[in-house]
């Protein structure tokens, strides 16, 4: 509870904040609210006018000047340069043709081409940068033959189309030298055997099946290693399409 006796100076205090209060809201009620619109204001509210003397400074009119402006002592000629004001004639701006730069040739040509139900692939050999590409439909050499892409793949043939819309077609080309050898040595062997006497002819007959024999041989063992090149040119074009699909899906 609070002591009045212990806390006199703060009673006092609170008991004058208290006498003031009601002495102020009383004298409030009794004199109202001022009209500050019906107090007159006392003397002449108006601005005098003044006048300020100016100094003597001693200079003529701006008109005795005029030499100065019409001869600039600045210049040479004692002429005022002119000066265009921007917006008079509008700048005239050239526009420069882009320089086309000359697509060269394509030079290159098919190694391989792997044709699958889920993707085709052609291996194409750069002539220039002397390497070997692996391309789907829609791709583009790199290097300086860029501007050339593979438009479509078929079986034996592919088609390129450069940006300015001309278009190449190679042809996947197949070594078949000792196909054409061995032919023309059977071709040799039989007119030969038809020039001898016919006491050799049966001797002839047996070389002759042992070169087409060995012929056969060969030309098998051309197409064994065909297909193995193949298979292996199929397995690294499928690999390298899987590289780059892995790489896509990182990406």
């Amino acid at each position: 509870m609070f002591d009045l006796q212990r806390n006199l100076l703060t009673t006092l205090l609170v008991a004058g904040t208290g006498v003031l209060v009601l002495t102020g809201g009383g004298l409030a009620l009794l004199m109202g609210r001022p009209d500050l619109a019906a107090i007159e204001p006392q003397g002449n509210t108006e601005a005098a006018d003044a006048e300020v003397d100016v100094p003597d400074t001693g200079l003529q009119d701006f008109s005795a000047y005029s030499a100065i402006v019409e001869r600039p002592v600045f210049f040479s000629d004692r002429q005022l340069p002119v000066v265009e004001s921007p917006g008079e004639e509008e700048e005239v701006v050239v526009e420069e043709e882009p320089e086309t730069e000359e697509i060269k040739d394509l030079e290159a040509e098919i190694a391989g081409i792997v044709i699958t139900p889920d993707m085709k692939l052609a291996m194409v050999s750069d002539k220039q940068a002397d390497k070997t590409f692996v391309l789907r439909e829609g791709m583009n050499l790199e290097g300086e033959q860029a501007a050339w892409k593979l438009n479509t793949i078929q079986p034996r043939r592919v088609s390129f189309v450069s940006v300015d819309g001309r278009e190449t077609d190679l042809e996947l080309k197949v070594n078949t030298q000792g196909l054409a050898s061995a032919s023309a040595s059977n071709r040799q062997r039989e007119q030969a055997s038809q020039a001898e006497p016919e006491g050799e002819q049966a001797a002839q007959e047996t070389d002759q099946r042992e070169a087409s024999e060995e012929a056969r041989a060969r030309a098998e063992e051309i197409r064994r290693r065909v297909a193995e090149r193949r298979a292996q040119l199929r397995a690294e074009a499928e690999r390298r399409a899987q590289q780059q699909q892995q790489q896509d899906n990182d990406g």
